[in-house]
C-alpha cells in the first residue's frame, strides 16, 4: 500500500513539473518577438500577433506594414525587456514590462525606453498579443 501511494504521489509531481505554465508560454511568445526585432524577421515577427490585432486605428494590415517599414528603414534593431509582470484570467492576459529598444541607421542612433502594456489572448494552445504595439 505504501509503495502504490508513494509512487503515485512520485507520479503526479512529475507531471506537474512538466506542464508549461501559462506564464512560461507567454513569456515564449514575447521572447520570440524580441528575437524577430533585433533579426528584423518579419514572419517571426507576426507569428507572435493574433490576425484580430485592433489598437486604435491599427489593425493586423497596418501593423504589418508599419513593422516591414521599420525592418527596411533601419539597419540594426536591438531590443530588450525586462521586469515583466503578468495578470492571465482564463484565456486573456496583460503583460507589463520595461523595454529599452535602440534603432540604427547610418550610424545615427535612436532610442527608446519605458514601459509597455501588451494584451494577449490564447487562441488554441498559443498566446497571441492582441493590442498593445
Amino acid at each position: 500500500m505504501r509503495r502504490s501511494s508513494l509512487f503515485f504521489v512520485l507520479f503526479f509531481l512529475f507531471v506537474l513539473a512538466c506542464q508549461v505554465s501559462e506564464e512560461e508560454r507567454i513569456d515564449h511568445i514575447l521572447n520570440r518577438r524580441q528575437e524577430a526585432l533585433q533579426k528584423k524577421d518579419l514572419s517571426l515577427y507576426l507569428s507572435s500577433i493574433s490576425k484580430a490585432y485592433q489598437d486604435k486605428e491599427e489593425d493586423f494590415n497596418r501593423l504589418q506594414k508599419r513593422i516591414k517599414g521599420y525592418f527596411e528603414t533601419f539597419d540594426r534593431i536591438s531590443y530588450s525587456c525586462w521586469d515583466r509582470s503578468f495578470q492571465i484570467d482564463g484565456k486573456s492576459a496583460t503583460v507589463t514590462q520595461q523595454f529599452y529598444l535602440e534603432a540604427e541607421k547610418a550610424e545615427k542612433k535612436n532610442h527608446y525606453s519605458g514601459k509597455e502594456v501588451l494584451f494577449l489572448k490564447k487562441e488554441g494552445k498559443e498566446w497571441k498579443i492582441i493590442k498593445g504595439l
